[in-house]
């Protein structure tokens, strides 16, 4: 009797140890797109405090300087060289994908011809989550959250991220979009208070290291796949000239 219980105790903590290997997020392989952006290295930053192994694309040799500090992979990429992305993905699979992606100047924009290059190598090489960060009023038309000026300002970089929202949704990976309103640049500490909604006609601030929080929070997490969420953050309400 003594004997049975001995086995069954073991066959239970092999059991719950093979749980909680399973459930270590930093098992899995990430890859960055966009992460030396102002965005992408709050993201990188996170994922490399929580251990996770990290690999940052970017177009630019030089910006690799802004990432020694951090233990992670790098990569030079232009998401709109489909011959570069392709090479990215051959030469190491990646579970995950975040898309920090940034217009810069008057740089092409690259949302949408990035990330349909990102949507096929991601599908090919068997990508199991594509994280974007998006912004609300991605669009063809102006949506009544976004202002005349914001439009006026803003359209083309908000109509070529609604086709890159959609074509992920459409590509057979499983996605999380992550839409911001005014994100708050400079070193403003995180919160703690920064929620994703799934309530898509509310818009807020949100800081950028609550928003790279929060992005890490969903990686390969059920409840954020398929989704669009919009992050905010109501104790900023009043803060920051709003």
């Amino acid at each position: 009797m003594i004997q049975k219980l001995n086995l069954t105790l073991l066959f239970f903590l092999i059991a719950l140890s093979n749980q909680t290997l399973d459930a270590k997020d930093d098992n899995y392989q990430v890859l960055v797109v966009g992460g030396t952006g102002r965005v992408g290295s709050e993201i990188v930053k996170v994922l490399s405090q929580r251990q996770f192994d990290v690999t940052v694309m970017s177009r630019s040799k030089t910006s690799k300087k802004s990432m020694e500090e951090f233990p992670i992979h790098y990569v030079t990429g232009d998401v709109l060289i489909e011959d570069q992305v392709s090479d990215v993905f051959r030469k190491q699979n990646y579970d995950v994908v975040i898309n920090a992606i940034a217009k810069v100047g008057e740089d092409k924009n690259p949302h949408a011809i990035g990330q349909k290059n990102l949507n096929k190598w991601s599908k090919k090489t068997g990508v199991s989550h594509f994280i974007l960060i998006g912004s609300v009023g991605a669009g063809n038309k102006q949506s009544h959250l976004v202002t005349d000026r914001a439009w006026s300002m803003w359209k083309d970089i908000l109509q070529q991220k609604g086709i890159a929202e959609q074509s992920l949704m459409n590509s057979g990976i499983s996605y999380t979009v992550i839409r911001t309103g005014i994100i708050i640049y400079d070193d403003t500490p995180a919160t703690g208070n920064a929620i994703l909604s799934s309530n898509e006609e509310i818009v807020g601030l949100v800081t950028r290291k609550d928003l790279a929080k929060l992005t890490v929070d969903c990686i390969m997490k059920s409840r954020c796949k398929n989704k669009v969420f919009h992050a905010l953050d109501e104790s900023l309400i009043g803060k920051h000239g709003n």
